[in-house]
């Protein structure tokens, strides 16, 4: 697998996982959860694992 289909890829499992933790832990999905999990998945994709100098 190349990087770029890597990158993608983990952003889309994290942006996944944080509502899935989230109905495990609480029963159901409230809408924070899935912004949430949106928010760090944008994150990840557009920083990348290097971050950035700010």
């Amino acid at each position: 697998m190349n990087w770029p289909f890597m990158h993608r890829l983990i952003s889309v499992l994290i942006a996944i996982a944080v509502p899935a933790v989230a109905s495990q832990v609480n029963g159901e999905v409230a809408i924070e959860f899935i912004v949430l999990g949106a928010v760090i998945g944008l994150a990840y994709w557009y920083w990348g694992p290097t971050g950035t100098l700010l």
